[in-house]
């Protein structure tokens, strides 16, 4: 009887063994599958958000200098780029040694006013900007422009009294034909007949104030980027009597091409990021504005606060662009405005605002442990029931051998 206990006993100990073995085995190879490859997915994906971009490309500067240049002459067209792949410039450059995708620049000698448009690429987009080289004809005049308004600046005319002159007619066309003209003012007297001169205002329009005989305009303003062509002639003389003389020597001369903008205010205006702009980036923060008339140094402030008092960041850049490589907060309003330094100050610009992005919501928890599958689960009540059954026969043997 003994014998049989201990072959029962025996039995159970290797029927547990195997069932433990099988149910462990089984919970192995199930965590194995749900959480093995898991790892490698994590870093397959750490590799692709490594590689992919995750803004759209940033074009810090694209300009052409000097602006305006003599026909025959050449302009320097620089750039500067961050986050682009691929980088094309219409009408084509030369693309020389020094030069990347991120920075570089390039002799350019068009024969006539040229427009080059930057594009910079990436997987998520492109983005485009534009720079103008105006060319002249040498020894051609050419008028500026408010790169706010767009308005063309005062033209100061002045000459010589001839034959005691009063009256004098003013023309200025489109052609050298004087077949499409833009102004004419008929019979027009200076304010000193001694010392004849006129001005056209700026964009063509009269202001308050001076004396308005010395004032010529006509509706609208003269064309940014147009070649222009200006003469005039004696039409009364002293005496009274109403003549023509000859017209004078016909003079040229083009509007300097400006921004086509339309601003609230006076002074620099925002690019990027625009004003009121919300879902900004935290970190490596890019500012960009128009530029001011005949500037060649600027100042940039960025605070946290409208009235500029908790600065940020200030600096003097050569460029209408400034790259704050510090850290900001989230779901926050941020403040930054502009001035001219060089080469005389200005009033500071309007205070332009925009808002940083939410903070990201947490990565959810890693998975739970794998569970048992079922047909484990089946493996396992069937042994807890021939464990009981074994335990059963053990004490019945017992029973009947007492």
């Amino acid at each position: 009887m003994v014998n049989k206990r201990k072959s029962h006993l025996t039995l159970v100990v290797i029927f547990l063994a195997v069932l433990a073995s099988l149910a462990s085995g089984c919970t192995g190879v199930s965590q194995q599958v749900a959480q093995g490859p898991a790892p490698v997915a994590a870093a397959q994906d750490k590799v692709a958000e490594a590689a992919a971009p995750q803004a759209l490309p940033v074009i810090n500067s694209f300009m052409v200098t000097p602006a305006t240049i003599d026909r025959g002459q050449s302009a320097v067209l620089s750039w500067d780029v961050a986050g682009a792949r691929e980088l094309t410039v219409a009408p084509a450059i030369s693309s020389g040694e020094t030069s990347t995708i991120a920075r570089g620049s390039e002799l350019v000698s068009p024969s006539s006013t040229t427009t080059y448009t930057l594009t910079a690429s990436n997987e998520l987009g492109s983005i485009t900007r534009s720079a103008t080289v105006t060319v002249t004809a040498s020894g051609e005049r050419l008028v500026g422009f408010d790169p706010v308004s767009g308005r063309n600046d005062e033209i100061d005319l002045n000459w010589e009294q001839l034959c005691l002159s009063t009256d004098y007619q003013v023309q200025i066309a489109k052609d050298a034909g004087f077949s499409i003209v833009v102004l004419d003012t008929g019979a027009f007297r200076p304010a000193d007949v001694t010392s004849p001169g006129a001005y056209f205002p700026a964009g063509g329009k009269i202001g308050f104030g001076g004396n308005p005989n010395s004032a010529i305009a006509s509706p609208g303003v003269l064309e940014a980027g147009h070649t222009y062509y200006l003469r005039f002639r004696v039409v009364r003389a002293a005496t009274g009597q109403w003549l023509l003389s000859p017209w004078s020597e016909t003079y040229r001369f083009t509007a300097k091409s400006g921004l086509a903008t339309q601003t609230p205010s006076y002074g620099p205006m925002p690019l990027s990021p625009v004003h009121d702009c919300t879902g900004c980036p935290v970190s490596q923060m890019s500012f960009s504005w128009t530029p001011f008339k005949d500037t060649a140094k600027y100042r940039f402030q960025l605070a946290k606060d409208a009235a500029m008092v908790q600065i940020l960041a200030q600096a003097d850049t050569f460029t209408t662009a400034y790259h704050y490589s510090g850290a900001l907060d989230y779901d926050t309003s941020y403040f930054w405005r502009v001035m001219a330094v060089e080469p005389a100050p200005s009033d500071w610009s309007a205070v332009f605002t925009f808002s940083t992005m939410s903070q990201p919501a947490p990565s959810a928890p890693a998975a739970a442990e794998a569970t048992m599958p079922l047909w484990a689960w089946v493996v396992v009540a069937v042994g807890s029931v021939l464990i009981i059954a074994v335990v059963v026969l053990l004490v019945m043997s017992r029973r009947r051998a007492a």
